[in-house]
């Protein structure tokens, strides 16, 4: 790709799954997204994803395509225009054009209108003739978490803040590559998970995606408990956790056994980007 945002890489627009998603600089247009098929092949269609969470309001995003058989010099497939991207069909646009044999399918975009920077999950690409699979249904988490297991898997989680499709739910979805990002450049921010019901707990793991593009980076924050969810109090006070691909980047904050229904987290610093940033919020008993 022309440029990358964080641990948005291109190779995700290619992993056969449409959670995850390339996104480029953001501010700064024309993007592109460029895919060797490893020799030239006959091609007349590209079937472009964002990912399919309702999250992911309805955009349009304004983009060409073109291909090339070297690498080098491109000819345009599909002119400009403007796709829509809505949740209510799949996130998902279909670009046909005539039959011909290229080696590199290139998507340049200029225009996104529900957020500054290009967006794709997933660029898949066909015979002129063929048609995309049909996609499995996406799983749903367990409300209820096997005992001993993590207790704020399918729970309600809320945050003061949001920035786009990084949304609090995604921190109790089990799956690291999705994750919550409050608003930029305003600290404190703070994520909280309903478990349901106070129950006994003393260690939480916290998950960012473990891809490697996710640099090093350390996030000052406390642990906040309540039975209510208006009175909280400190469980554990503020410090700095490193979070490091080396190590999966996941950090594990142990405590004295307390029984809460809320646990919050307070984001004060992030030396990695200027958000509070967590991909999954994990509670245990033990």
């Amino acid at each position: 790709a022309s440029s990358v945002t964080q641990g948005l890489a291109p190779a995700n627009a290619v992993d056969g799954d449409a959670n995850t998603y390339w996104e480029s600089a953001n501010n700064t247009f024309p993007q592109s997204l460029t895919v060797d098929l490893g020799s030239s092949v006959s091609i007349g269609r590209t079937v472009l994803k964002l990912p399919p969470a309702a999250a992911w309001a309805a955009r349009n995003q304004t983009l060409s395509i073109a291909g090339s058989t070297d690498g080098t010099s491109f000819s345009d497939l599909a002119g400009p225009a403007s796709y829509r991207f809505d949740p209510a069909t799949g996130n998902t646009v279909a670009v046909d054009f005539g039959a011909t044999s290229r080696r590199y399918l290139r998507v340049t975009i200029t225009a996104n209108t529900g957020w500054p920077a290009g967006q794709l999950s997933e660029v898949e690409v066909y015979p002129p003739s063929g048609a995309p699979p049909t996609s499995p249904p996406p799983t749903t988490p367990p409300t209820t978490p096997p005992a001993g297991g993590n207790l704020a898997a399918g729970r309600p989680a809320s945050a003061t803040g949001s920035a786009d499709i990084y949304q609090p739910a995604n921190v109790v979805d089990s799956n690291a590559n999705t994750y919550w990002e409050s608003t930029n450049n305003a600290f404190p921010q703070s994520l909280t998970v309903d478990l349901g019901s106070p129950v006994p707990v003393s260690r939480i793991v916290l998950r960012l995606p473990p891809a490697t593009a996710w640099a090093a980076r350390t996030e000052t924050l406390s642990v906040l408990g309540s039975t209510d969810g208006a009175s909280y109090s400190t469980v554990v006070g503020s410090a700095g956790y490193r979070f490091d691909p080396a190590s999966g980047n996941t950090v594990t904050i142990t405590f004295t056994a307390t029984s809460r229904r809320y646990l919050r987290l307070a984001v004060t610093a992030n030396t990695g980007w200027p958000a509070g940033q967590v991909a999954e919020f994990e509670v245990y008993a033990t």
